[in-house]
């Protein structure tokens, strides 16, 4: 080898080890936490909640505190854990695995293994959260139930056996939630919305599943639904088409589109569209 080319060969490899070290100190190592854990976070940040079987309920909270409380069903079975991450802070259910080569472990972003076997053959865990104003959410479950009641920052549920429900606290996050094969989704509109720009809402159920939307009349919203069965509308929002594949078009108040709504249901699943009481 050159000199030219060792000169090369050390440059690169220094910057790969930079680049190792950054991503190493991108994230803490997991600590398990009891219930009732209080955890500093500020608006922008997200707290991502990675369960097995059970259910999570999140609730707007005061100050900047995330409190987490849980109950366990086997408490030996599971451990709740968390990670600081660069962009705020995971937590998770981790099962304890008799199997040496598949090994347990809470990693962001669903990259880790957390249980060994079917998800209903785990413990449940119930979880209660609540969120500060302005932290995004992201929960994903394998057999069990997510719910939301208040949360501004953006907010992502994914259930792939179980039910989602959404009580809206107005934005200006965005709203995203899927279920799997079974699933079904209600989302409850919030009657203010704070934009000032275009709300997101996307719901997604891609099996036999209902998306069951409540909406204010007094909101204004551009809506798109993708559907192979005909959709039921209340008379109140004066939508004629209800037939397959796809219905465009605008509910509430002329001129007035503070939110975008997108549904997407699978080959037997059903959207209905109600006013909020």
């Amino acid at each position: 080898m050159t000199g030219a080319r060792r000169r090369v060969g050390m440059v690169l490899g220094t910057l790969v080890l930079a680049a190792v070290a950054r991503e190493g100190g991108a994230q803490s190592a997991a600590v398990e936490i009891a219930t009732g854990t209080n955890i500093p976070m500020t608006a922008g940040t997200t707290l991502e909640l990675q369960a097995v079987h059970g259910e999570a309920s999140f609730l707007s909270a005061s100050g900047d505190q995330v409190v987490v409380e849980y109950a366990r069903d086997v408490p030996a079975d599971v451990k709740i854990v968390t990670r600081t991450t660069a962009d705020g802070v995971t937590v998770c259910t981790v099962y304890a695995s008799s199997d040496a080569n598949k090994a347990t472990e809470c990693l962001p972003g669903g990259k880790g293994r957390l249980a060994v076997g079917k998800p209903k053959d785990q413990s449940r865990v119930r979880f209660r959260i609540r969120i500060p104003s302005g932290v995004h959410v992201t929960a994903t479950i394998g057999d069990g139930d997510l719910k939301s009641n208040g949360i501004v920052g953006n907010l992502r549920f994914y259930s792939n056996n179980g039910y989602v429900l959404v009580h809206d606290g107005g934005g200006p996050g965005t709203i995203d939630a899927g279920v799997g094969l079974l699933g079904n989704i209600d989302a409850v509109i919030a009657s203010a919305q704070k934009g000032p720009e275009l709300r997101q809402v996307s719901l997604k159920a891609v099996g036999s599943g209902k998306v069951r939307v409540a909406m204010p009349i007094t909101v204004g919203a551009t809506y798109h639904i993708a559907t192979q069965q005909p959709a039921a509308i209340d008379r109140v929002f004066g939508v004629k088409k209800v037939s397959p594949p796809s219905l465009l078009g605008h509910l509430g108040p002329t001129g007035d589109s503070s939110l975008r709504l997108d549904v997407d249901t699978g080959i037997a699943g059903q959207f209905i569209l109600l006013p909020a009481k």
